[in-house]
């Protein structure tokens, strides 16, 4: 494993787009947040500080950064694209790794880079939560903190589908291209001819399903609005204006069996066509 990894930091590292790429990542997330945080709404009784204060935070933070994960499905697209370009892969068969190692090492890469995006989204979170945030409690703090750990399902479900695509086209421009149709219009014109109850449950669907739209109106007011049942009265899938989601559990569960099998498909194909 520790071979495996060090081989992806070789390679990876002496790619100077990667770098790039990842610095471009990390600017545009602070960027994306810190231009947010200046914005003013002109309606009384709402306030964009709302979104960056716990336990808000929890779910407005990893919605943006989710937009961000076409980023680094697109850096690993490359960089397996990369492996049949040089033709690295066939190398490193020839230098003694299997071709189950070569999957293991991308998933390796592919885990890594969701534990640093994991990091930059925690490090921003506690950096504006803690500053925004008046009456700072441990039970505030943390509410609803779970939802980073489904962020980093995301992150590795995008980038997991861009390693199958990479190793189907095997081709950078192809990948991306096919990468970014397939999120508009392919699977969207796909999901309308199905029934509404199946249509929740297409790959791109489950899987941006797992950091929903944050429930604005509610976060961003300065009063708390509730129901007789406790619920937001402006939670917008209560009131209809959002279609009914999958139970949060249901939707993690879903996306891994996604995840299982892009992987599964990704070491059958690796492993019966030519390098």
């Amino acid at each position: 494993m520790k071979k495996l990894f060090n081989l992806e930091k070789i390679k990876a590292l002496s790619y100077p787009a990667f770098k790039t790429l990842m610095i471009i990542h990390f600017l545009l997330f602070f960027l994306v947040i810190l231009v947010v945080s200046r914005a003013h709404f002109s309606i009384p009784g709402f306030s964009i500080k709302g979104l960056y204060q716990f336990p808000n935070i929890w779910q407005f933070f990893p919605w943006v950064a989710s937009w961000f994960n076409l980023f680094l499905a697109i850096v690993i697209i490359i960089l397996v694209g990369n492996e049949f370009s040089f033709r690295t892969f066939r190398q490193n068969v020839i230098d003694g790794l299997s071709r189950n190692d070569l999957i293991k090492g991308k998933l390796i890469l592919i885990f890594t880079i969701a534990v640093y995006t994991l990091i930059m989204v925690l490090l921003a979170v506690f950096i504006f939560g803690l500053i925004n945030t008046k009456n700072i409690s441990f039970d505030i703090i943390f509410e609803n903190s779970y939802l980073i750990l489904i962020y980093f399902v995301q992150a590795i479900g995008y980038m997991t589908l861009g390693l199958l695509i990479s190793i189907i086209l095997r081709n950078n421009a192809l990948s991306i291209i096919m990468f970014i149709l397939y999120f508009f219009p392919i699977e969207p014109i796909i999901r309308v001819m199905f029934k509404a109850e199946a249509r929740n449950f297409f790959p791109i669907k489950i899987i941006s399903n797992l950091t929903p739209t944050p429930e604005f109106l509610t976060m961003a007011s300065e009063k708390s609005y509730t129901n007789a049942s406790g619920t937001s009265s402006l939670d917008f899938s209560e009131i209809g204006l959002l279609p009914e989601k999958l139970p949060v559990g249901i939707t993690v569960l879903l996306a891994a069996g996604y995840i299982g099998f892009f992987i599964a498909v990704s070491t059958l194909l690796l492993n019966k066509r030519n390098l």
